[in-house]
């Protein structure tokens, strides 16, 4: 019996819980209904308060797309206007706040080109946010058209800074040495160059870079249009260090100049030149020959004084360092003239008369002349009182003979072309009595060979002009 009371308390109890989780369910439906709808807009309202709406703005480079379409009508284009926009997001402040100019991408399409030459920019995001946004951009691309040229242009190569001590910068070469340049017809017909730069500054070998090429015009401005572009963007460079060598440069004369002018000396400078080469190719080299002719020169010839190019004498692969190009040579030639020297025949002495006899003079004059070739500056300060004049009796016996007068003390540049002849006699010296005349001072001893005893016709009269048009 008191089991059967405890069950029906058990489910008592079970049907009086159900009965009071029901009740709070469905008791005062409406007003729970209405709570919650109030919850879920408060929940609203603070996440909007906490996370608004803004705007931003951002400055973005505009890329172009569908160039291709003005490619196929062979068409280049430069944008004149738009190449950057700016773009408006609108979004949440949590999303708009992580954005970047980077994560905003606008683009122009060639392909919707307008009859005035633009087109609307169209701004988008790079990644989609988890919130939306919207972006906003009112500006338009506008482009110049031009016609599409190209043509090949030479590589220059242009250095600067300076090799290591004891080098020289030798050949640069660049590959490709010829490139394309194409772009807007006008840019490209004022190309002229195409340059790289190259700074060998410290280098003591050889080596190699990859440079930039620019276009350059006929004045050395350097051109520049967004409608460029090359058929190689880097060029590679080749560059050539060479080592230095100090030799002596020496001219050789050759020829002869024109009768009546004689060769005196050569004057180079610099003595010494600097050439660069492979260090086998230098040490074949210990001087630079430069030859020159003067073959029927006179004094007043253009070329006897001319700067020689060093190159032109060097082997293949050896070349001057830069200042030593040239040498300067001045060559000197001088006139030569005929000049008659007068003599006072009291000042003429006699050489090489023999033992036991004596000479004199028995012409009835007072002067003699000598006849002498030589160089201009030479001749001029000659005269009488600074020759020794003298009569070679060399092995004459006694008897009356016709000798030349001949001279001492010329510039052995010097050469004597004729002398008068004058009379002299031989005589035998008697120790008891005195000679005549005392004219056996011996002279020095005259080098001329004998000269026979003939008759020869006294020269001209001094200031008389020669055949040869010689002024005595």
């Amino acid at each position: 019996m008191k089991k059967n009371n405890d069950n029906m308390s058990a489910r008592d109890m079970e049907n009086q819980g159900s009965s009071g989780f029901h009740k709070f369910l469905f008791h005062n439906t409406g007003i729970k209904i209405c709570s919650l709808i109030i919850a879920i807009i408060v929940w609203a309202v603070i996440i909007n308060i906490d996370d608004p709406y803004k705007t931003r703005s951002f400055n973005v480079e505009v890329e172009t797309i569908n160039e291709s379409a003005l490619n196929s009508v062979n068409k280049v284009y430069e944008v004149i206007e738009g190449s950057t926009a700016l773009v408006k997001v609108k979004g949440k402040k949590s999303v708009v706040d992580k954005l970047r100019s980077s994560d905003i991408r606008a683009t122009a399409d060639l392909s919707n080109l307008s009859a005035v030459n633009a087109v609307t920019i169209q701004p988008s995001l790079r990644m989609i946010p988890s919130s939306e946004v919207t972006l906003e951009c009112g500006q338009v691309l506008r482009v110049l058209l031009e016609d599409r040229e190209s043509k090949q242009v030479k590589v220059n190569v242009i250095s600067s800074g300076t090799p290591g001590e004891g080098y020289t910068l030798g050949e640069c070469t660049a590959k490709p040495n010829m490139i394309e340049v194409s772009g807007g017809e006008s840019s490209v017909e004022r190309i002229t160059s195409v340059r790289v730069f190259l700074n060998v500054n410290g280098a003591t070998e050889d080596f190699a870079k990859k440079l930039t090429p620019v276009a350059y015009d006929e004045n050395g401005n350097k051109v520049e249009s967004g409608t460029l572009s090359f058929s190689s963007g880097l060029v590679r460079v080749f560059a050539q260090i060479l080592e230095d060598k100090s030799v002596p440069v020496k001219v050789k004369i050759m020829g002869k100049p024109a009768n009546g002018y004689e060769y005196i000396s050569t004057d180079c400078l610099p003595e010494t030149v600097e050439i660069a080469g492979t260090s086998r190719k230098l040490s074949n080299i210990s001087d630079i020959v430069i030859p020159v002719d003067i073959t029927g020169m006179t004094t007043s010839s253009p070329k006897l004084e001319q700067d020689i190019y060093i190159s032109d004498y060097l082997p293949l692969g050896v070349s001057a360092v830069e200042g030593s190009e040239t040498v300067s040579i001045r060559i000197t030639l001088e006139q030569v003239i005929k000049k008659n020297i007068e003599i006072d025949v009291k000042d003429i002495k006699f050489s090489a008369v023999s033992d036991g006899f004596g000479a004199e003079i028995i012409d009835n004059t007072d002067t003699a002349s000598v006849l002498v070739s030589g160089r201009i500056s030479i001749l001029n300060g000659i005269s009488g009182s600074s020759v020794t004049p003298f009569i070679d009796c060399d092995n004459l016996d006694e008897g009356v003979y016709s000798l030349p007068v001949s001279v001492e003390g010329l510039d052995k540049s010097c050469t004597v072309l004729d002398s008068n002849k004058l009379k002299v006699r031989i005589y035998k010296i008697k120790h008891e009595t005195e000679p005549p005349q005392d004219n056996s001072t011996e002279a020095p001893v005259s080098t001329m060979p004998p000269v026979e005893n003939t008759e020869e016709p006294p020269l001209p009269e001094d200031g008389e002009e020669t055949e040869d048009g010689t002024l005595e």
